[in-house]
């Protein structure tokens, strides 16, 4: 086998108002050490963390850098310690921002990080899920902390409920039996959560307290700021109940309103990347998460999220890909499939 492979990547981050420019580039293919496993990349999608890696990159930085950060393929090298995993394994998985991204050939991970691949859908349907079905996951149980199984109905509002991470947190919600109310601001988007089966759906670029007052409900316990953090907190914090629960996944630039503090209310961040940068204790759930993942795409009750496909990877279709996603209206998730 040989030791190099084909990358897309990019070394100066150039014009920063516009999207990225890739190069295609041979570069060492990675070795996997401990608990690591070597893919063939099948299927990469895209992600806005890919975007704030290329925006953050330092101008005297010419380093080449490789995004990609949701990955489906086949296992062909495992390391020394690896438990989970066989070679020839179909997997899904996100990346780390402690590691090199997957728009290559090949992508080396820890294997807590990673699951087997739905058997019903293709490598592309698979690449869609893993990293935003683990952020919404973490957020509802990890930080949120909604109480699982429980008799009395737990109601949830997610902000962006549209978009990659929305899609499909909204998903397991429902499928948790969580009552959703999802916001959205375009027709298209509406139509869209409506498919997914929300049927209270407000506008957030109007005021919160009203269009909830109409849909008879006062305030709301568990909130999750899946987009436009630092544009939605102050509607955020009129509607959120005594002692509820507020989670981000966006840095706030603004100090939290002062109605957290008289409401006693719990905020919290979740970055998916935490467990694997600080190789936390419990990393092992992420691959938990995941299975439990698999195993409801395979009974049907969640769906990919999957909304374009470039049947090719390259230098042409990856620029196209982020010129798209910078636009910042995508529903669901940009795929590129990739045949090395």
């Amino acid at each position: 086998m040989s030791e190099k492979m084909t990358a897309y990547g990019f070394g100066h981050p150039g014009d920063k108002s516009n999207s990225p420019i890739f190069e295609e580039k041979t570069i060492d293919k990675p070795k996997p050490h401990g608990r690591q496993i070597l893919v063939e990349v099948k299927a990469v999608a895209l992600n806005p963390t890919d975007v704030a890696t290329w925006q953050m990159k330092k101008e005297d930085d010419d380093s080449f850098t490789v995004l990609g950060r949701d990955i489906a393929g086949i296992i062909v090298e495992t390391g020394d310690h690896v438990e989970l995993f066989k070679e020839g394994d179909e997997v899904f998985y996100p990346g780390s921002s402690n590691v090199q991204g997957a728009q290559a050939d090949y992508h080396v991970i820890d294997e807590r990080m990673v699951a087997l691949k739905p058997d019903n859908l293709d490598f592309a349907e698979a690449a869609a899920l893993p990293l935003t079905a683990l952020t919404a996951y973490e957020t509802f149980y990890d930080r949120l902390r909604i109480p699982e199984n429980s008799n009395e109905p737990v109601t949830l509002l997610i902000i962006g409920a549209a978009g990659g991470v929305g899609s499909i947190a909204t998903q397991i919600a429902l499928n948790d039996g969580i009552h959703v109310i999802g916001t959205a601001s375009r027709d298209e988007s509406r139509e869209h959560l409506a498919h997914l089966g929300i049927t209270k759906i407000i506008n957030h670029k109007k005021p919160y307290q009203p269009q909830l007052k109409e849909l008879g409900i006062d305030s709301v316990d568990y909130i999750f700021l899946a987009s436009n953090a630092d544009e939605n907190i102050k509607e955020v914090s009129k509607i959120v109940s005594p002692q509820g629960h507020v989670c981000s996944i966006l840095p706030l630039r603004t100090p939290l309103p002062m109605s957290f503090f008289s409401k006693s209310v719990t905020f919290s961040y979740e970055l998916m990347y935490t467990r694997s940068v600080y190789e936390a204790s419990d990393w092992i759930k992420q691959h938990n998460y995941l299975t439990q993942l698999k195993t409801h795409i395979e009974s049907g009750n969640l769906k990919t999220t999957i909304n374009h496909r470039f049947h090719s990877m390259n230098s042409e279709n990856l620029t196209k890909a982020y010129e798209q996603l910078m636009t910042g209206h995508t529903i669901g998730k940009i795929v590129l499939e990739h045949h090395n």
